[in-house]
């Protein structure tokens, strides 16, 4: 009779190869998000309005000290609080007060997102559909500019997308003091999104879990200790700026940030009106290719097991809630979709996932759809520098004034810019090669590169010339007047003339009126910049403006102190 005798050693589990381990995944991301999201980030001045509006936000905090109060021109600022300010502040006052630190804040959290959606995206699948997930953000073209901007949306939708997945883990636990604490931490971060652009954040929320529960057919999914909790974390994290706000200052904020919002649904603001179908577009063509592998997930999904069918379904609604809520708002800009980013690269990643996993066929009406599109970009990129040498040509066919005025500024264009166009093409053909091939996993590897390769390109190559054409001289003008005992303004909506021309607190009360600069008693010189369009109004002897130049597309001025009389 023989006997088996059990080797431990044959037990063992063999190790995972280095590149399965968790600690590598987060590394690679950490080191990618670097590589993609930091260079070139100073790489042009600031964009007027919102990055050099939220910039001079946070200027100001640093020359006043006064972290409490957003201020603009040195005048309350009561449409946004103040937790990305502080957090540029904290930028500035590290890396010195330029376009780096302004941009930094969000490159920062391109790299946290990415190690949150893979966090997410590998407890819900695997680690590839994690890695699909993270890699589907710097791969898609409006979310990779995004986290090379310095607005407050990257951080926004982060909390708000952080706040729906802490519910979704409360749904799904299992005890109850897990769910407690899950739903305690879905208001804490739901809170520092409040604290990011205010009560909007707890309002998507809400219809997020509301739309969920009428699909649920009305049967409550939380209980009164779940919302307890979740109230009372939101407003302990809340109550750092609003209460203490209110406190000192009364309810002055609070009513002018409702008039505020009730503003945006009702009226076009700030020449931001647009069609219903505008965050539709928008999110299709600015969030490929991700947008485009998104359309099937929407139909059909691989989701086995309870907490995926949960948390698709979350994401749907969200998607929806968003474009319906912001396509009713008649204040319409890029950066009110910007929520659905998360939904969409969520999806993408879910398809690309069926593949790898044989779960899904490659579609050919996907390829066809890609293969159109990256013609229809990669021919505009061609162009582009082309059409720019050749402007004369086109320059007839334009009505507006300023326009022309401002494609006369001599940007230097070699045509050699034409190859970034050509080179999206090639590498993103070599990728539908590939995936035409059923080699998915280098297939899509190769097709986020060819997008991450475009943005790149493009933000390097091309946006230096378009930022010269359409603010460039402004900008030189305030920063050569920066540091003269002068002040300087703008005669259009502008908040360049603050940032660029270093307005240091303290000045005269009347300082931030322009009427009392363009006619009032001033005490000392003010410089002024408009738009050629302007010139026949600020011409006038009334204002005794005197016409330092014009030059593509601006003129400028200066206004000097009445002589006293003795």
């Amino acid at each position: 009779m023989s006997m088996n005798y059990h080797n431990p050693l044959q037990s063992e589990r063999t190790p995972a190869p280095f590149y399965k381990k968790t600690w590598f995944h987060y590394g690679l991301l950490v080191i990618l998000g670097a590589l993609f999201f930091f260079p070139a980030l100073g790489n042009v001045h600031l964009f007027d309005w919102d990055e050099i509006n939220f910039a001079e936000a946070s200027r100001e905090m640093i020359e006043t000290g006064n972290y409490m109060r957003v201020t603009i021109n040195y005048e309350p600022f009561w449409e946004k609080p103040p937790l990305f300010f502080w957090l540029q502040t904290l930028s500035m006052k590290a890396l010195g007060v330029s376009e780096f630190s302004a941009r930094f804040v969000n490159a920062l959290f391109g790299i946290v997102t990415m190690l949150v959606v893979f966090s997410i995206g590998k407890k819900l699948y695997d680690y590839r559909f994690g890695l699909l997930w993270a890699l589907n953000f710097p791969a898609s073209f409006l979310p990779h500019v995004f986290f090379k901007s310095g607005i407050i949306d990257p951080v926004f939708n982060l909390f708000i997308f952080l706040g729906l997945t802490c519910i979704a883990w409360a749904l799904l636990a299992e005890k109850k003091k897990q769910r407690v604490i899950m739903f305690a931490l879905a208001g804490a971060v739901t809170g520092f999104a409040v604290l990011a652009k205010g009560p909007v954040a707890f309002l998507l929320i809400a219809l997020v879990m509301s739309v969920y529960w009428a699909l649920q057919r009305f049967k409550l999914f939380f209980t009164l200790k779940d919302l307890l909790s979740f109230t009372a974390s939101l407003l302990f994290v809340t109550f750092v700026f609003y209460g203490i706000e209110t406190l000192f200052h009364g309810t002055w904020f609070i009513k002018e940030f409702i008039r505020y919002q009730i503003r945006l649904f009702s009226t076009g603001d700030a020449g931001h009106g647009r069609p219903f179908y505008f965050h539709f577009l928008v999110t299709l063509f600015g969030c490929f290719p991700a947008s485009f592998f998104a359309i099937r997930s929407f139909i059909k999904r691989d989701e086995p097991e309870n907490r995926q069918q949960l948390f698709n379904r979350l994401v749907i609604i969200l998607f929806w809630v968003v474009m319906i809520l912001f396509s009713i708002v008649k204040t319409k800009t890029v950066l009110y979709a910007s929520l659905t980013w998360f939904p969409v690269t969520y999806l993408s990643a879910l398809h690309m996932y069926g593949m790898v996993t044989n779960k899904f066929k490659w579609n050919r009406a996907l390829q066809a759809s890609l293969v159109v599109f990256s013609v229809i970009i990669a021919i505009a990129i061609t162009a582009f520098p082309f059409v720019l040498i050749n402007k004369n040509a086109i320059m007839p066919f334009i009505k507006d004034k300023f326009a022309v005025a401002c494609l006369s500024n001599p940007v230097v264009w070699t045509g050699w810019e034409s190859f970034v166009g050509v080179f999206f093409f090639g590498i993103l053909l070599c990728a539908l090669i590939l995936i035409g091939k059923k080699r998915f996993v280098p297939g899509f590897v190769v097709l986020m590169a060819a997008s991450v390769f475009c943005v790149h390109s493009f933000l390097v190559v091309f946006t230096p010339g378009i930022e010269q054409y359409s603010q460039g001289g402004p900008i030189a003008f305030y920063k050569e007047h920066s540091n003269e005992d002068v002040y300087i303004r703008s005669l259009f909506k502008s908040y360049a003339d603050l940032y660029y021309g270093k307005k240091k607190p303290g000045l005269h009360p009347k300082s931030y009126d322009r009427e009392w600069l363009l006619r009032g008693d001033i005490d000392k010189p003010v410089y002024f910049v408009g738009r050629i369009h302007q010139d026949r109004e600020y011409s006038k002897p009334e204002y005794k403006l005197k016409r330092l130049k014009t030059e593509y597309g601006f003129v400028y001025y200066r206004r000097d102190p009445e002589p006293i009389e003795h």
